[in-house]
């Protein structure tokens, strides 16, 4: 099966009399600070469960593996409900509720005294936080048709850039003062943020009359996520974050055997800040020549070359060679999730971008549920550097999927 964009069968999102650029640049700042202060602990849950768990290496890998799991449950199973919902209540309501519930399971999270309950909070956070799709669900929303690229490209590279400070300063934070306090400046990010976009955002919201009320919203996301137009794009959002998430589990472990050093939280988010670093300029960058060489191409080329430079970290002898191989790896995959984001918002019906992009966090949601999940297994059977092998095989089979259901068209204008 082809998938072609068809202009006749998504219509056009309109644009407001208020202030696209305001939001974005408000929603830019938000998306920045929510994701600054989620990797101030995300990538550390390995440490967490050492700490807590008194676990080797390995078996903490897992644990955090099954943490990623249990996230990415939550988020799978509440994600199309909460889009569905920002469509009819607002949008501008869901980015709120998003950054503040999120906040708060977050800064419990700190106060877990056993792996156990650690991994609950872990559950209820993907279930009440899911901060980018509301994100892009409203700037999508408000944003002319003909800036859809760039304006999904900018909250991408805000993504990108939360994540490759958030580690550095997260690492410091806890080599400084522990755990509980991680959490604790996690859950004051999200809440400032939310603050935010009280203050700044604006949405033209009119709530939509929609025949067969809620249930019908919810048939309607059943026929849209399926459609030729979007499922192959939503497979491939599985794809890129199991990818990409696979490796999580055993970086610190990996730092930690090539490091040596007592301040592993630190050099493991040199590290983080590293990937994250690259994985935005990637996403800049490859936006930028999807319009002019074509997305299929630039999505072909970044597969491609993210399996080959995954070998580099795999043979890393010593800390810089894992750090420059893993930032290799982030200079091609990064840009794979902003360019199908973009597509997505482009063909997204009006009125149904909530839904469109809830449906989207649900692919989202099992990307994040099954790379950790799988990573930790992998460490745990197989030893730390396993992860890079079946980081290869996940990109070979993201290339798989674009030769077979992308055909070159002249997308990069879709």
């Amino acid at each position: 099966m082809l998938l072609c964009y068809d202009s006749r069968v998504i219509p056009s999102s309109s644009s407001s009399t208020l202030s696209w650029k305001r939001n974005l640049i408000a929603l830019w700042i938000a998306q920045v600070g929510t994701t600054l202060g989620f990797s101030f602990t995300f990538p550390f849950y390995p440490i967490f469960f050492e700490e807590i768990g008194g676990f080797s290496t390995e078996s903490a890998a897992f644990w955090a593996g099954m943490a990623g799991w249990v996230f990415g449950i939550g988020m799978g199973l509440f994600s199309p409900i909460w889009g569905v919902l920002g469509d009819k209540y607002g949008r501008k309501l869901n980015i709120i509720r998003a950054m503040f519930l999120g906040g708060f399971f977050l800064t419990i999270s700190g106060f877990a005294e056993t792996p156990m309950q650690l991994l609950v909070s872990r559950f209820f956070v993907g279930a009440t936080s899911g901060v980018v799709p509301t994100i892009m669900a409203l700037v999508a929303a408000h944003t002319p048709r003909e800036k859809l690229p760039f304006a999904s490209g900018a909250v991408q590279s805000a993504l990108f850039l939360g994540i490759a400070l958030g580690p550095l300063f997260g690492g410091l934070i806890y080599d400084a003062y522990g755990m509980t306090q991680a959490f604790v400046a996690t859950g004051a990010a999200l809440w400032l943020s939310g603050i935010l976009v009280i203050i700044v955002v604006k949405e033209d919201f009119q709530r939509p009359n929609v025949p067969g009320g809620t249930l019908q919203s919810f048939v309607d996301m059943w026929h849209l996520s399926t459609s030729r137009a979007m499922l192959p794009l939503y497979l491939v959002i599985l794809l890129v974050l199991a990818s990409n998430l696979v490796i999580q589990p055993a970086i610190p472990g990996l730092v930690e055997s090539v490091e040596g050093g007592s301040d592993s939280g630190t050099a493991s988010g040199i590290v983080f800040t590293v990937m994250g670093m690259g994985a935005a300029i990637s996403s800049l960058l490859m936006g930028f020549l999807a319009g002019k060489f074509g997305i299929q191409r630039m999505l072909i080329i970044a597969a491609v070359a993210a399996s080959l430079t995954s070998l580099i970290p795999y043979f890393a002898q010593d800390y810089w060679a894992l750090a420059f191989g893993l930032l290799s790896t982030s200079l091609f995959a990064g840009g794979l999730g902003g360019m199908v984001n973009g597509l997505i918002a482009m063909r997204s019906p009006a009125g149904r971008h909530g839904a469109a992009f809830g449906a989207a966090q649900f692919s989202h949601a099992v990307g994040v549920a099954i790379g950790p999940l799988v990573g930790g297994f992998a460490v745990i059977t197989l030893g730390l550097r396993s992860v890079f092998l079946i980081d290869i095989a996940g990109f070979s089979l993201i290339l798989l999927v674009v030769l077979m259901f992308l055909r070159t068209a002249k997308q990069s204008s879709a």
